[in-house]
């Protein structure tokens, strides 16, 4: 999920070192097998809306009115979409597809003028082999956390948050919470530990498969455990972060996230194939993830993708499932500026607090900056064991290019340059 290392290569550690010594309405709930501690009330369910039709121009709603214009000069040429262009994508994506055994593949993208491809190669389960369609949903893992980052913005629009409050005013009891701001777990430089890196928690996780956590249960067994630097003096990549921000987010508004992100976003911008698994019943059909080409083996253990213990113990971090045009469709529309006001998106993109420590995927509010085919990119990578996805935006051509595949082994971020190469021709 933009994380360093799967469950799975923990897992494979952990057995090193024991042998050394001798994870239009409102969606119904998901699913509890014996839960560990209290779950989310129920509430009705969704009727889920159609994809886009490929090469049919399906204007994004806006949410706030913000022209990108004035966010962005658009340097390069508009590029649309045309029946040439859609036979080449299709077929670079078959392609890819199986030279790279991929299980399967779904990718979508939303031209200037929002009109979206979407195509889909493979299989989205391998035994009994099950073709990826248009709504097959796959695990989009650390996209998560776009979602997240955007409703604190939201939120801080509106006066409910600030950036800049004390995680103590909504998680009092965390340790050092006083010294830690909202805008610190945004953008990672909280020096709180990633709940993967520590290995009695992945150990937990792997150990009872089917297991539902809790985001108090997490919190607890994380405790203190830092990284070797101050709140705002280093910068490392952590889930509990997010995990951290739904807190406070439900402390803030006495809604859940899920709730709150169907409403502010999901809903206005007709994005029915999204669900966040711990608090909302996916409708729609999923995919299986696996570790190794040619394994027939999927990390699918009960309702939730990649498995349930890992999905609940990642919640709002990573636990989200969707499809590539509805994530292709969320990226336009939040980074072209129809989400969030301008400031508040200038703050998102904004890397400068973590560029000094020159990490390898510099970091926004949410948000990873990178260069696809030398084009200034925003968006986030995904990944939980089985997945690998990746959403991009390219401001200077106003187009979103979404991959999302079923395996451990993928590079999305090639997918995408790949894909990028076809369009803007």
């Amino acid at each position: 999920m933009g994380r360093s290392k799967s469950i799975y290569a923990i897992a494979v550690a952990i057995l090193i070192s024991v042998a050394a010594a001798c994870g239009t309405s409102t969606p119904t709930p998901a699913p509890t097998p014996t839960p560990a501690a209290p779950t989310a009330s129920p509430s009705p369910v969704i009727t889920p809306q159609p994809t886009p039709t490929p090469n049919t121009a399906t204007p994004l709603p806006s949410i706030v009115a913000v022209p990108s214009s004035q966010f962005v000069a658009h340097a390069a040429p508009k590029v649309t979409l045309d029946a040439k262009k859609a036979t080449a994508l299709q077929s670079a994506l078959a392609s890819r597809q199986v030279t790279q055994k991929y299980p399967g593949v779904s990718a979508a993208i939303v031209f200037s003028d929002g009109t979206v491809w979407a195509g889909q190669s493979g299989s989205a389960v391998l035994s009994p082999k099950t073709a990826v369609t248009s709504d097959t949903l796959f695990s989009i893992g650390s996209i998560s956390k776009t979602f997240v980052a955007s409703l604190v913005g939201r939120l801080a629009q509106r006066g409910t948050i600030s950036l800049d409050d004390l995680l103590s005013k909504y998680v009092p009891t965390f340790p050092n919470a006083a010294k830690i701001t909202l805008r610190q777990l945004l953008n990672h430089t909280s020096g709180i530990e990633d709940l993967f890196d520590i290995k009695s928690i992945s150990a937990a996780i792997l150990a009872k498969p089917a297991q539902i956590w809790t985001a108090s249960q997490v919190l607890a067994l994380v405790g203190g455990s830092r990284y070797g630097f101050a709140p705002g003096a280093g910068y490392h990549y952590s889930n509990t972060n997010y995990i951290l921000l739904g807190a406070a987010i439900e402390k803030a508004t006495g809604k859940t996230v899920a709730e709150l992100v169907r409403s502010e976003f999901l809903t206005p911008l007709g994005l029915g194939h999204t669900y966040l698994q711990t608090q909302e019943q996916a409708q729609d059909p999923l995919s299986h993830g696996y570790m190794t080409p040619g394994s027939v083996r999927s990390n699918v253990a009960g309702p939730m993708l990649p498995f349930t213990a890992l999905a609940t113990a990642v919640g709002p971090a990573g636990a989200y499932v969707s499809t590539a045009a509805d994530v292709a469709r969320w990226g336009h529309a939040l980074y072209s500026g129809q989400v969030l006001d301008q400031a508040t998106l200038a703050s998102m993109v904004d890397i400068s607090a973590t560029q000094p420590y020159k990490p390898k995927w510099v970091y926004g509010l949410g948000m990873e900056e990178t260069a696809i085919n030398g084009q200034l990119a925003w968006g986030h990578r995904g990944q939980l064991d089985g997945y690998w996805s990746a959403v991009w935006y390219l401001p200077a051509y106003d187009m979103s290019i979404a991959v999302l595949t079923n395996c451990q082994w993928a590079d999305p971020v090639a997918f995408v340059a790949a894909l990028e190469t076809i369009a803007i021709a």
